[in-house]
């Protein structure tokens, strides 16, 4: 992650270093993984690379995802996010139950918009973008993170950044607040996904709606009809329901003004049908999420869905899921396993989740001890990275594993998967 915000930027190690107050051979260290980053040089990094507090999570500490957002009636006075300027400096804790609370309604207000406008008495709102600029940059900078750190870890700084956007929009002149709508939009769609891979429902549909709200009052359109589409990979990923998946996103397939968030709801209606067994439907839906897919997006769809996969790799790795769901193995096999050393160099997430369907496309396949030896090897980078997708996979793998519980060469290692899963 760090070497890819340094190059990213086309800053060198010495020009780094010497911003940060370091020296360049311990940068060098930290971006190889030979060292561990400490909170001080994590802090000097955000500050050059204007990341808004994402690498400072390298080194943070998250409650459990199942506390990551909570019912505003819940106790939770000892509850705390620390919110941090997006242009760095001076930091300030808040109530994580006030904040959300707040936020469900639209708006902040009270004492708690009036402490965070003291914070930001110091930051400079003007019409020439640069503190819009300087939150883009961070949310970048999460977005990077997000693929190979633990999400938990991200979601309180994703958090602070929502509650200075509410902030930063009021006070910011009338003509530059849609800019700041749009990226609070942006980092609760982010922060949905966030909690999903942690494992936490509630939170993931509670930053829906919170992106759907934005969204329309930005008129923002696209990401309107993008929230139906993450409301049904929630459903896949926690119920499994293929059929519910494709009744909560047909609406977007009538935005006839989108292509490629009509694409995308239409890759979700493939893999929904494929879930219910459904392979002509399926079939049909993917051909019509290809087709779509292929057209030029809007300016405004660009930045909706995920991105580290394109060309002939998305089409084989939607067709290998939606295979895959169906119950096939061999085809979803050779489309998967040549591509996980690139998938695993573009986002170690998606590889992972890509692992954990191919060992399933092994069970598939009556190839149990293959199955068997990738879901491990999915689990041990989910306990590296924290994914709730690639976790659901190897526990539907499981269940095509009990196929095979009877032969002596991996009735073994089925049961030590099993006994993994259960604890």
């Amino acid at each position: 992650m760090l070497r890819e915000l340094r190059t990213s930027r086309k800053l060198t190690l010495a020009a780094v270093a010497r911003q940060a107050g370091c020296a360049e051979s311990l940068l060098s260290y930290v971006e190889s993984g030979r060292r561990r980053i400490q909170p001080w040089l994590a802090d000097a990094l955000d500050v050059v690379y204007d990341t808004g507090g994402a690498i400072t999570a390298l080194v943070g500490t998250t409650p459990p995802h199942s506390d990551l957002v909570r019912a505003p009636d819940t106790d939770t006075s000892d509850d705390m996010l620390v919110l941090r300027l997006p242009t760095g400096g001076a930091t300030m804790p808040i109530s994580r139950r006030d904040l959300l609370a707040g936020l469900s309604i639209g708006a902040l207000g009270g004492a708690l918009a009036d402490k965070i406008d003291h914070l930001l008495t110091s930051t400079d709102v003007g019409d020439d973008g640069s503190t819009l600029a300087s939150i883009e940059r961070a949310f970048e900078g999460f977005s990077t993170a997000a693929r190979a750190l633990p999400p938990a870890r991200l979601i309180d700084g994703m958090t602070g950044q929502v509650a200075m956007l509410d902030r930063l929009r009021h006070r910011a002149p009338a003509g530059s607040r849609r800019g700041y709508t749009v990226m609070q939009a942006r980092f609760a769609e982010s922060l949905s996904w966030a909690c999903e891979e942690s494992g936490d429902p509630n939170g993931a549909l509670y930053w829906i709606d919170r992106a759907a709200q934005w969204a329309s009052s930005a008129r923002w359109d696209p990401m309107v009809g993008y929230t139906f589409v993450r409301r049904a990979m929630v459903v896949t990923t926690f119920t499994g329901d293929g059929l519910r998946a494709v009744d909560v996103v047909s609406p977007v397939l009538d935005m006839s003004e989108l292509s490629w968030v009509r694409g995308l709801a239409a890759k979700q209606t493939a893999m929904g049908y494929a879930l219910a067994g459904q392979p002509e439907a399926s079939a049909r839906a993917l051909d019509e999420a290809m087709r779509l897919l292929a057209r030029p997006a809007r300016d405004d769809e660009t930045h909706l869905g995920q991105r580290s996969v394109v060309g002939n790799d998305l089409h084989a790795v939607y067709q290998s899921t939606c295979d895959i769901y169906l119950g096939r193995g061999v085809s979803a096999i050779s489309a998967l396993r040549s591509r996980l050393d690139g998938l695993a160099r573009s986002s170690p997430r998606t590889a992972t989740i890509s692992r954990a369907k191919l060992a399933r496309a092994h069970a598939n396949a009556g190839q149990p001890a293959d199955a068997v030896r990738l879901a491990w090897e999915a689990l041990d980078a989910h306990d590296q990275i924290g994914s709730h997708s690639a976790l659901s996979e190897v526990r539907r793998t499981l269940r095509v594993l009990g196929r095979w519980e009877g032969r002596a060469d991996v009735r073994g290692e089925i049961a030590d998967l099993a006994h993994r899963l259960s604890g």
